[in-house]
């Protein structure tokens, strides 16, 4: 009789160990991901690393045994730890990828304040993918931006200079800044600096004054320049602030201006300015003014004495020794800025060609207002106006 009752005791533990291991055997629902945790788990040269499993079967085998949020579970381990992956694993949730759902990882990384250096850690440096981890940019296509250095100006990660290298095309920055760059779900916003009308798209931002959004013109051209010798520099100051000899240059005299950023014409792929010289004096200027992109020089401009003035139908006739007073139709190179391709004699002669002669302290008796006796400009507005300013007319 104790025989049997032993027996019978022996039967059901034996199928209580049988049955405990069976429901363990069903609990282990990632076979693949259990069986990864050999000597080579955390060699990342290794093909048993656990970063080709987590590629290839998902987050979500882990979480079996190291809970949903990645901090421990079962294992007691966590994959948080401070010598592994940081918080931010957590994030990996169901609806990740999903804007509707609370899960998504634009609400975390917000919610966090999670730094771009952070995903770097399993997506890789260049948010490609890493070892682990799938590539960020099949999403984001200018994340790779985001490096040590992205706001600042003096830094080669400036991205300033990554805009630059898109040629200027803003539309990346919208994937995650917003269309009005005003932050999208997870991103600052880009108008906390770019304070200007029309945020990062105003003038000011690629070319001109950052801080003040009158100066809109070189300096600082495209790429960073004030050195008057680059050409996007040259005499944009003097001639649209620092005119001596005559009236201040606008914009639209030498350029077609954009009313924005997408304008046709405005951002091509040759990187360089279209220079189209109106016709500003039609009546007196002989042919349109070109500008070489070469030789950096203007040719055919009123201003730099293209211009013609015929004795036939003028009042002043007695001043004339031909049939016509013209300039020199001078060429000056646009990046020379030492003032001597505005010195007085070089647009036009001392007197002009066809002018009755006469020296210099001659000019201010009948060109009163205009030019003092020692040939200064007294009157800006009356010196390259288009017209022949004669007895105070």
């Amino acid at each position: 009789m104790r025989y049997r009752k032993f027996n019978y005791i022996f039967l059901i533990v034996i199928g209580f160990i049988s049955f405990s291991c069976s429901d363990l055997k069903n609990d282990i629902t990632t076979p693949a991901a259990f069986a990864l945790h050999g000597a080579n788990v955390l060699n990342q040269s290794s093909q048993e690393f656990h970063g080709v499993t987590v590629k290839n079967n998902g987050l979500e085998s882990c979480k079996g045994c190291h809970d949903a949020k990645f901090d421990g579970g079962t294992a007691k381990v966590s994959c948080s730890s401070p010598q592994c992956h940081s918080t931010t694993i957590a994030v990996h949730q169901t609806g990740i990828l999903d804007p509707h759902s609370a899960n998504y990882h634009g609400l975390f990384i917000a919610a966090n304040k999670v730094q771009m250096s952070t995903c770097n850690e399993c997506h890789g440096v260049n948010f490609g993918g890493g070892i682990a981890s799938p590539a960020c940019t099949q999403c984001h296509s200018a994340i790779t931006a985001h490096k040590t250095g992205i706001s600042d100006p003096a830094s080669a990660n400036f991205h300033g200079r990554y805009v630059a290298s898109l040629n200027w095309d803003m539309s990346k920055c919208k994937e995650c800044h917003g269309a009005t760059y005003a932050g999208g779900t997870a991103s600052p916003s880009c108008n906390k600096c770019h304070t200007n009308l029309g945020g990062p798209e105003a003038c000011n931002t690629c070319h001109g004054s950052f801080t003040n959004p009158a100066l809109i013109a070189p300096p600082v051209d495209l790429n960073r320049n004030t050195d008057t010798k680059f050409a996007g520099v040259g005499a944009h100051s003097i001639h649209l602030l620092n005119v001596k000899i005559g009236s201040l240059v606008k914009c639209n005299e030498c350029h077609i201006v954009p009313t924005s950023l997408n304008s046709p014409g405005h951002i091509d792929n040759n990187g360089r300015a279209e220079v189209i010289l109106t016709t500003k004096y039609s009546d007196y200027q002989n042919g349109n003014g070109i500008y070489n992109l070469t030789t950096y020089t203007c040719s055919n401009t009123y201003c730099h004495g293209n211009f013609s003035f015929p004795k036939a139908t003028s009042q002043w006739q007695f001043a004339y020794t031909a049939d016509k007073i013209e300039g020199n139709n001078s060429q000056p190179t646009w990046n020379k800025v030492d003032g001597t391709q505005a010195k007085c004699g070089t647009c036009h002669g001392l007197p002009p060609k066809g002018h009755m002669d006469s020296d210099l302290s001659g000019c201010a008796v009948c060109h009163i207002g205009v030019v003092d006796k020692y040939g200064n400009i007294i009157d800006k507005t009356k010196h390259m106006d288009g017209k022949i300013e004669v007895f105070g007319n």
